[in-house]
This record gives structure tokens, sequence and C-alpha cells, in this order.
């Protein structure tokens, strides 16, 4: 065998790898593959399955991990994203040393580590083509087996009330972002189809516009306000970058890569203000008019940060903790471990520097994408930055082993999405 053939060998193992594990990072194929062996935790308290699921996760990611250290460049600890993201880091690991709950903290650390290892290996390993090509194929996996769920009418693969899928992801927001991840999967291929058109793109359309179409289908059925919305929010959020691209860069040439970060600032601010004044009009549920009712939530969430504002609560242990009950309007909260809002779980894990920390690699890595010559080329990656952040606003979706994290650490740190200008980047 040559080496010629050994190499691509080796690059077509890699690309069935990164899909393979960004499909079970979506986590519903992991908790269907032990659901079975959860069922039988009655009779045998230990090792729980909460064992089996960290195990299968760890043992999915660290590949990706080993890959990533023999790759990263030197130079990431020169831009401004990477030294964030480490410091970021850095900080949530410390507070392990004072959770209120560390045995559940140092997991979900961990996991947070790996995972954000996925996303760095993403963005370092891929060509465009082939990143956008991985997040299709790996969505379209949990689509695909959502619909055999739905088709073969497994247990929990149709609300039995309100009839909306959930397939094998157990919950409607669960398999809705999937269905959102193929749809922006898609755009960043067509980005890339349309600078080589040729025959076989047409065919290639072909079948995009199918997967397109049973990802709008599914999206339809599972009846989620969070995603679309999300995705509503990250098209606002890039029709306002556009504008202040074309206005900096006939007026302010020097403001140019500042555009996209400040695009998403404005955007947060308009999305605050809306659920502020939503969420306070008594007339006008808040469920119906904009993402999930989740105020008794946050209410608690806030007050437990006002508790303990400068070093939090320990990374993920708020929630577990029952001495956080202990303080807000817990009478007010159902029966859930979540803040299900990823800002929420950030403030109350490492308090503000953590949030400082955070803001500051997605502002630096959201300005990376404005350092690029080509609009086109980093819109995809920058919808879906920008759906995430969206999505995290109901869900708690900046922690480890979730397939969204990865993909938001892969768009603000992939070199493919940018033309860096300099080393503060």
């Amino acid at each position: 065998m040559s080496r010629l053939t050994t190499t691509r060998t080796v690059r077509q193992a890699e690309v069935l790898y990164a899909v393979g594990a960004l499909c079970l990072l979506t986590q519903g194929p992991v908790y269907q593959l032990w659901s079975r062996s959860a069922e039988y935790q009655r009779f045998v308290a230990l090792p729980t399955i909460g064992h089996a699921h960290f195990a299968t996760f760890v043992a999915i990611q660290i590949p990706a991990l080993a890959l990533l250290v023999r790759r990263l460049s030197g130079d990431f600890l020169c831009q401004r994203r990477g030294q964030f993201l480490v410091a970021f880091h850095l900080w949530l690991g410390l507070t392990v040393m004072w959770s209120t709950l560390a045995r559940h903290s140092l997991p979900e650390f961990v996991s947070l580590v790996l995972t954000t290892s996925v996303g760095l290996y993403l963005a370092t390993t891929f060509t465009r083509v082939q990143f956008w090509g991985i997040l299709t194929a790996a969505m379209s996996c949990g689509l695909a087996m959502s619909l055999i769920a739905v088709w073969r009418n497994w247990d929990g693969a149709v609300s039995e009330e309100e009839r909306y899928w959930i397939g094998v992801y157990f919950n409607r927001n669960s398999l809705a972002p999937v269905a959102a991840g193929a749809l922006l999967g898609i755009v960043g291929i067509v980005s890339v189809l349309r600078e080589r058109w040729s025959r076989r793109t047409i065919s290639a359309s072909i079948g995009l516009a199918a997967v397109a179409g049973v990802a709008v289908f599914v999206l339809w059925r599972t009846e989620s306000r969070t995603s679309p919305l999300a995705l509503a929010v990250a098209v606002g959020a890039l029709l306002v970058w556009f504008v202040a691209r074309s206005v900096t860069t006939h007026r302010i040439p020097r403001a140019v890569r500042d555009a996209a970060p400040v695009a998403v600032v404005v955007v947060a601010v308009v999305m605050f203000i809306a659920l502020r004044t939503v969420g306070g009009l008594s007339t006008v549920s808040g469920e119906t008019s904009t993402f999930n009712s989740r105020g008794a939530l946050w209410s608690l969430s806030w007050t437990g940060f006002l508790e303990k504002p400068f070093h939090g609560w320990g990374w993920m242990a708020a929630w577990r903790t029952p001495l956080f009950f202990k303080q807000g309007a817990w009478w007010a909260v159902w029966d859930t471990d979540w803040s299900h809002n990823g800002y929420h779980d950030v403030l109350l894990g490492g308090g503000v520097l953590a949030m400082v920390l955070f803001a500051g690699m997605v502002w630096f890595g959201v300005r990376a994408h404005g350092s690029s010559t080509s609009f086109g080329a980093v819109a995809p990656s920058f919808l879906l930055v920008c759906f995430v952040l969206a999505a995290a606003t109901q869900e708690s979706f900046f922690i480890g082993t979730h397939f969204l994290w990865a993909l938001l650490i892969a768009g603000l740190f992939s070199p493919i999405s940018s033309v860096s200008s300099g080393n503060n980047d």
C-alpha cells in the first residue's frame, strides 16, 4: 500500500470517527444504548448508570484529545481567543476546590475539557467542506435514528398526550437542535459548493435538498420553539453584521474586524430586552410569544448567583446542592437539576470572572470572523456560533459531552472561518 493510499485511508477513518463522535455527543444515542441497563438500577444500585454514561462519553472523546495534542499549533496561545479559552477552563477547574458538590463538579469539568478538545479537533483538522459535511452527516444519523424510532413506535419516541416528536432523544428540545444543526451544516456545504459549481455539485445539491426537507419536517414535528427562534436570531445577527460590515468598510476600515462581535452584542441586548419585556406582560404568555418560559428557574438561578457572585458554587454544582434551594423562589420551580440557561450556569459555576472570561472568548472568537475578506465563506460559521449562543438562553447547552458546546468551540476557533490579521485575534 502506497503512502498516498495510506494517508487517504487514515483521513477517511478520521472523518468517520468525527461523524460518529459528533452524533454520539447529541447524547440521545448514548442514553438509548444504556436505557435497558438503567431499568435494572433499582435492583443493582452500583455502579450507577451515570458511571456508564460518563465512561462512554470519555471513551468517545479521548481520541480527539490525543490527536489534538499532536496537532495544535504553538501559536494557539498567542491568540487572544486561545488565551481566554484556557483561562476560562483553568478558572472553572479551580472552582472544583470550593465547589458545594465537588464530586459532581470534577466529572463535569473533565467532560467540559474533553468536549472543548473535540471542538478544537474539528476546527484544526478538517477543511471547510469536510467540517460542514461531518456536521450534516452526524446530524442526519441522529435524525435517521429518530425517524426509525417514530416509525416503529418506540417507547417515548412520540409524546403520548400532545403527539410531538421526541425520537431517540427523550426530550423534544434535544431533538430540535439536531434538526437545526443539519440545516446549518447544509448551509455551510452550499456556501462551499457555490465556489466550486459543477455537475457533481448539482447531484449533491439534490441530496442536500432532501436532507434539508427531512430536517425541516422533523423540526416542525417536534413543536419546539427554542431551535426555530434561535435560528431566526442567528439570521438576524448575520444581517446586522452584514450591514455593520458594509458601513465600516466604507467609513471606518479599521473597525471592520469589530463589526462581527458588535453585531452579536447588539442582538444580545435586543434579545434580553425582548425576553424581559414579554416575560413581564401579564397578558402575553412568554411560552407562546418567545422561547419557552423559564421565569421561575431564572429567578432562582439569579438569586443563587447573588449569594456567591465572585467565586460561584462550583462548576455545575448549584442545582444539585440542597443549600441552593433554600434561597429564592424555590417553591415556583418544578423538579429539575438544570438552570435551563447556559449563561446562568456559567455565573453560578464560576461567578463574574467566569462570565468575563467566557465573554472574552466569544468576543475574540467572533472577531476573527471579521478578519476574513470573504463574507460568504465565514457567514455559516457565524450563523452556527450565534445559533448556539441564542439557544443557550433557554437550555443548559454550555456543558461537556454535548455537541452544541463542541460546535460553539469549532465555530469560534476554526482557522477555516477566518483569516488572522495578527496575533491578537
